[in-house]
């Protein structure tokens, strides 16, 4: 972390977002929102690149047959689909969450579920782009595809806002925090 140090500024109190007992909680929202908007385009971004390896299955022809009509192939998709949804549905329970809990002094759990969205769908998009790539074999690994730009866009919202390590341990904190009223290190 960096340190910015400001002298001989003139701000007046209409310049204060917050106040000192509220800039906590008011980081907290902000971290709140952009996590599960860092999940939700990580969770639209991976559902349009699993799109084109299901297409991608179904067109491309190996042995006189669709790739896609291969059994392992199949379980392949399948599993990558239960990945995706799952994803899907905790970023939706976040984003709902975090909504309702906008303007309200007791949040009830919503940066809890944020960060177990953020986590999780940062875990899980990275899973899903390698097992589109495993589809598309050689083809997803060269330049003229786009392919590389999903898992390049996966990677860095992975570590945008918080690692899902990290997110797991203010996961902790909080509940910490919650079920003892004390302020945690986070």
């Amino acid at each position: 972390m960096g340190r910015l140090d400001i002298r001989d500024a003139l701000i007046s109190e209409d310049d204060f977002v917050g106040t000192a007992d509220t800039t906590i909680a008011d980081l907290d929202t902000q971290l709140d929102i952009a996590a599960v908007l860092c999940a939700a385009e990580t969770v639209g971004a991976m559902s349009h690149l699993f799109e084109m390896t299901v297409q991608y299955a179904r067109d491309r022809v190996a042995f006189g047959r669709p790739i896609g009509s291969f059994q392992a192939v199949k379980h392949q998709l399948a599993d990558l689909s239960l990945q995706l949804e799952l994803s899907r549905a905790v970023t939706s329970a976040a984003a709902t969450a975090v909504s309702a809990a906008l303007g309200e002094d007791k949040r009830d759990g919503a940066s809890t579920i944020a960060s177990a969205a953020k986590a999780f769908v940062g875990d899980t998009s990275n899973y899903i782009a390698q097992g589109c790539f495993q589809v598309f074999g050689g083809i997803g690994f060269t330049w003229e595809h786009d392919l590389h730009l999903y898992l390049r866009r996966a990677s860095v919202n992975e570590i945008l806002y918080g690692t899902p390590a990290w997110h797991r341990e203010r996961i902790i904190c909080l509940e910490q925090r919650a079920a003892s009223e004390s302020r945690c290190e986070f």
